[in-house]
C-alpha cells in the first residue's frame, strides 16, 4: 500500500508523537479512510520524512508515533517567486510547477499591465498542498495574498538578491547573475509585461534586470522557466 504524505507544523510534534489536525486530519480519516495501525509519512518543512504509525483517532485529531526519521532534502537557499496575476486561472499551473521545482514562497502581484486582479489564496494553497504530496516534497510552499507593485518593491530589501525578468532586456541572461546570500527573490510579470518605469523602479531598488531569452514566452511559461533556471543556478536542483 502506498504511504500517504501529510504536512504538520513544528508545534504538532512532541518527541516521537505527532498530532495531525484540521484539513490534513479530515483528508486522512474522511477521504483516505486511514485507520489505527496504518502507516503514513509526516513532513514539517524541515527536509525530513517521519515514517509513522497511527495509534489514535479522535473526533478532530489523530496521533501518530514516529518509527524512523529520514533526511531526504536540504536547502542552502530560499526562493520567493513574485508572479504577476494571470488570466484564465493560469496561475494554478504556475503554483503546481513552482511547488514541484522547490520554490519556497509564492507571492502574486498586480502591476500596471496586469489584466486580471482576482486571486484565490485558499484555492492556491490547496493546489500547493496537493502538488507537494504528488511530487513527494518534504517542504510545503507558502502562498501569500496578492500585493501591489509598490508593496512588492518595498520588500526587496528583505532579500539578498532580487532578479527581475524584463521582456525588453537584451544583455544580461539569468544564468549570468551572481547570486549573493541565501534569500533570493524572482520577479516575473503577467501577460502584459512591465512598463519601462516599473523596470527602472525595480532596478533602483536593487533588482538585477535579466532576460529569459530571445523568444517571447507565455507568462506562465516564463514563470516556470525562470524558477527552474534560478533554482539550478542556486544548486537547488541537485540530488543532495
Amino acid at each position: 500500500m502506498e504511504l500517504r504524505r501529510f504536512f504538520v507544523s513544528d508545534s504538532d510534534i512532541d518527541g516521537d508523537s505527532i498530532t495531525v489536525r484540521g484539513d490534513e486530519f479530515r483528508h486522512m480519516t474522511k477521504v483516505l479512510r486511514l485507520k489505527k495501525g496504518f502507516k503514513a509519512i509526516v513532513c514539517a518543512n524541515d527536509g525530513k520524512e517521519r515514517h509513522c504509525v497511527i495509534n489514535k483517532i479522535e473526533n478532530d485529531f489523530a496521533t501518530l508515533t514516529v518509527e524512523r526519521v529520514e533526511t531526504v532534502d536540504r536547502k542552502s537557499a530560499s526562493l520567493t517567486l513574485f508572479c504577476g496575476v494571470l488570466k484564465n486561472q493560469n496561475l494554478d499551473l504556475v503554483v503546481r510547477k513552482a511547488v514541484e521545482l522547490g520554490v519556497d514562497v509564492i507571492v502574486p502581484f498586480v502591476s500596471a499591465n496586469t489584466a486580471e486582479t482576482r486571486f484565490n489564496e485558499e484555492r492556491a494553497s490547496r493546489i500547493a498542498l496537493e502538488s507537494a504530496k504528488q511530487c513527494g516534497a518534504v517542504y510545503l510552499s507558502k502562498i501569500e495574498q496578492v500585493c501591489g507593485f509598490d508593496e512588492m518593491l518595498e520588500r526587496f530589501p528583505d532579500y539578498s538578491t532580487v532578479v527581475f525578468a524584463y521582456e525588453e532586456e537584451r544583455k544580461t541572461a539569468l544564468k549570468q547573475v551572481d547570486f549573493q546570500g541565501d534569500r533570493i527573490a524572482l520577479v516575473v510579470g503577467s501577460e502584459g509585461g512591465f512598463k519601462r518605469e516599473e523596470r527602472d523602479r525595480a532596478e533602483a531598488q536593487g533588482a538585477k534586470i535579466v532576460t529569459l531569452g530571445r523568444r517571447i514566452l507565455r507568462a506562465e511559461t516564463a514563470d516556470i522557466v525562470a524558477c527552474a533556471l534560478t533554482l539550478d543556478a542556486l544548486g537547488e536542483l541537485d540530488y543532495d
